[in-house]
């Protein structure tokens, strides 16, 4: 069943590169996330090569919702907009600061809920605390 919600405008974030799938795939994932949601499926930024806040791709799409012209970011999985954990959950707090809304359409993570947002952030950053004790 799809909710509707009128006039929310939705960009894609998508990556080429090692560990992130198929642009295809990736494309179908924000059809059809935004086709259950009855969202406007806009336009695609596309980043070649590491993930998220290295690229000057992810800085666009952050741009292009500040600026009002889409409502909300899709992407595939969280990694596409980062290359670790604690890389990561720092895109998710600048993306809070800055009021932009993210979806990742794998799970159906939306931070329009800050709940959310919090939620990852904090299991993240556990995450990459525990990764580095183990590694040291």
């Amino acid at each position: 069943m799809a909710i509707i919600a009128d006039g929310v405008r939705a960009v894609a974030f998508t990556r080429h590169g090692v560990g992130a799938a198929r642009l295809a795939v990736q494309r179908e994932a924000f059809r059809a996330a935004c086709s259950q949601r009855g969202w406007v499926a806009g336009g695609e930024v596309c980043q070649i090569g590491a993930g998220g806040g290295k690229g000057r791709a992810w800085a666009a799409v952050r741009r292009l919702v500040r600026a009002r012209r889409y409502d909300v970011v899709v992407v595939d999985g969280l990694d596409t907009i980062g290359a670790s954990e604690s890389e990561i959950a720092r895109e998710l707090v600048l993306l809070r600061h800055a009021g932009v809304r993210l979806l990742v359409a794998s799970t159906g993570w939306d931070t329009v809920n800050p709940m959310m947002s919090d939620l990852l952030v904090g299991a993240l950053r556990t995450v990459a605390a525990v990764a580095g004790a183990v590694a040291a």
